[in-house]
């Protein structure tokens, strides 16, 4: 195999970890006249660095100043779009999503009444969707939801970044359980953990960003890890 041919193949996958690890998690309030709770809000993710920036500078505009949210969308919530309990039927796709002064209205409604309701003639007959009034209201660093951090600082894992194995240490007793999820929020595994073995195999796993969510009898926590095995 030739040198260049390998370096274009490095080049591949080097690009492809690091746009794992910057995708970014920003909520969108939404302004819809159901009545309906899950029409208040919802989660679009992106890794594209301008459209970061843009939803960041509105971020520290007034709410009232900020544009709306609108771009591509496609089946299933891509293990993140969600409004507290929740899970959207559908999901932006993060490099086909921007900011705009105004949205157009043969592509709005609301994300739970109008969208979940038929997801497949949205995404097949119009592709698009700009939701009413739908702008950034905050980033959020959970791609699985809002996790009380009550095991944040009981729970030590470590090393991070970590190869091999990780390990954790913590002060309570009694079984946790640990469930791991990949970059975009995609559930990949739950353990069980015994105060004997406190140790995860991720020997498997590919290099990048993952999220653990730990939790015992009646506390949850989250932590992110940087796996490198390669």
């Amino acid at each position: 195999m030739s040198k260049p041919f390998i370096t274009f193949i490095l080049a591949l996958v080097i690009g492809f970890t690091v746009k794992s690890q910057t995708l970014r998690y920003f909520e969108f309030k939404v302004s819809c006249g159901y009545g309906n709770w899950q029409d208040t809000s919802f989660i679009a993710a992106t890794s594209n660095p301008a459209v970061i920036s843009s939803v960041l500078a509105d971020l520290d505009l007034p709410y009232n100043q900020r544009r709306f949210i609108n771009g591509k969308i496609d089946n299933g919530n891509d293990g993140y779009n969600h409004n507290a309990g929740h899970w959207f039927l559908w999901h932006f796709i993060p490099d086909n999503l921007q900011l705009a002064e105004m949205a157009v209205e043969l592509c709005d409604g609301c994300p739970y009444s109008a969208v979940d309701a038929d997801t497949a003639y949205w995404i097949s007959n119009v592709g698009y969707f700009c939701p009413w009034g739908g702008k950034p209201a905050r980033e959020i660093s959970s791609p699985v939801g809002i996790i009380e951090p009550d095991l944040n600082t009981a729970v030590l894992v470590y090393p991070n970044p970590v190869s091999g194995t990780l390990n954790l240490k913590r002060n309570s007793r009694g079984n946790i359980s640990v469930t791991v999820y990949n970059s975009r929020g995609l559930e990949l595994t739950t353990l069980l953990l015994s105060k004997q073995t406190e140790i995860i195999d991720i020997s498997d796993f590919p290099d990048g960003l993952y999220f653990l969510k730990i939790a015992d009898s009646n506390r949850t926590g989250l932590k992110k890890v940087v796996v490198r095995n390669k």
